[in-house]
């Protein structure tokens, strides 16, 4: 493997390792952030709804998104 090729290696699997860090931040933010959750912002149901405090979590997962789309090459 050529020293490029590592390189690139190295940072897909950083950019990989990121998003998935990311992603778990996200979920465990949604499942304990119930004591400052805020307004809601959309009504799902009755008892299910995207509040204030949700949309740190959505920025996570889409900033995770953008580290794992392909990227196009130059």
């Amino acid at each position: 493997m050529s020293t490029t090729e590592t390189r690139v290696r190295r940072s897909t699997d950083r950019r990989v390792a990121t998003a998935v860090v990311l992603v778990l931040v996200a979920v465990v933010w949604i499942l304990v952030n119930g004591p400052v959750e805020g307004p809601v912002l959309i009504v799902f149901t009755k008892n299910h709804g995207l509040t204030v405090a949700d949309l740190p979590s959505l920025a996570a997962i889409g900033v995770a998104a953008l580290l794992v789309w392909p990227r196009s090459r130059r």
